[in-house]
């Protein structure tokens, strides 16, 4: 299924003078900002397209990680193409990999997403943020989640009067959601561990959770407070989940990952054929991503619900 997220225009007023030192809260730090950034690197896709709907997009000037195309718009692509990839090499968690050395050789102003090496520890006064669902910032997930994400990126490069107009956009769209396609459902959002490796779940700290009830599905983990943790074959079985979302970074096979699991034969999900993948950030962090992710799964219930009743 092919999503695009939306991009809003706005007449937007110029951006502050580039020669003002300003702060942005992120992840219980205060980043300093000498001037609007120029010169944006990103380690992740999550800001993009939160970065299209502010206007910005145009100042990145690198990239690394997994850009599938299916979370943009062909405009949206069309200008990802143009920008150079540093690295899109993944561990099997999905996280990137790439020198520090990388990263700084273009000279950024501002670098989003954190790695293993390039982070506010070796980052040095280059002010560098991260998706406060990734760093704990979040601990009760909420769609207000976006707003606040569309808000720090807009302060951060310097146009925060551009916030209101992509907010209200999201917001229409979430309002658009119809919680009739999985009422009386329950769902599991999975990380399939690949290769032997572990699988992860989502409980009330991801956007699992407002995905999960704005659809009108029973998170089987909602009593986990925590954002992403380890679950066991065991565990998944358990709760019997009538849909799983397998989420993925485009690893081989991740759906095989979930369904070959020791007697995940006997979940109902696997026995009906509901194991329904999705890239990662169409659920985490929470970002318009999030709500193009609740849309695209809005509509593979639908179906499956159709197509049960033509059954």
């Amino acid at each position: 299924m092919i999503l695009a997220a939306a991009t809003l225009l706005c007449s937007c007023a110029p951006a502050p003078d580039s020669e003002a030192a300003y702060t942005v809260a992120n992840c219980g730090r205060e980043v300093a900002f000498t001037h609007a950034p120029e010169r944006v690197v990103l380690q992740d896709s999550t800001a993009v397209a939160t970065l299209d709907g502010l206007g910005v997009l145009d100042k990145v000037v690198a990239k690394a990680g997994f850009f599938p195309r299916e979370y943009f718009t062909d405009a949206v692509n069309a200008q990802l193409d143009a920008i150079p990839s540093l690295s899109d090499r993944l561990n099997n968690t999905g996280h990137i990999q790439i020198t520090k050395e990388a990263v700084m050789a273009d000279n950024p102003d501002l670098i989003v997403g954190y790695s293993d090496t390039v982070n506010p520890e070796t980052a040095g006064a280059v002010p560098i943020l991260s998706e406060p669902g990734f760093c704990g910032e979040i601990t009760s997930a909420s769609w207000a989640d976006v707003g606040a994400q569309i808000d720090l990126y807009a302060r951060a490069m310097g146009v925060p009067e551009r916030a209101g107009a992509v907010i209200k956009g999201v917001d229409t769209r979430i309002a658009h959601l119809d919680a009739s396609v999985g009422e009386g459902r329950s769902v599991a959002f999975v990380y399939p561990g690949l290769e032997g490796g572990t699988t992860y779940g989502y409980g009330a700290a991801s956007m699992a959770a407002p995905v999960a009830a704005s659809l009108g599905l029973r998170n089987v983990f909602a009593d986990v407070g925590e954002r992403v943790f380890d679950i066991s074959a065991e565990q998944l079985v358990a709760a019997n989940p009538d849909v799983i979302v397998v989420l993925n970074s485009g690893e081989d096979d991740a759906v095989g990952a979930v369904t070959s699991l020791p007697g995940a034969d006997s979940i109902a999900a696997v026995r009906s054929g509901e194991v329904v993948p999705m890239y990662l950030s169409f659920i985490e962090p929470a970002s318009p991503l999030s709500v193009a992710g609740a849309e695209a799964l809005q509509d593979a219930l639908a179906h499956s619900a159709s197509s049960a009743g033509e059954g």
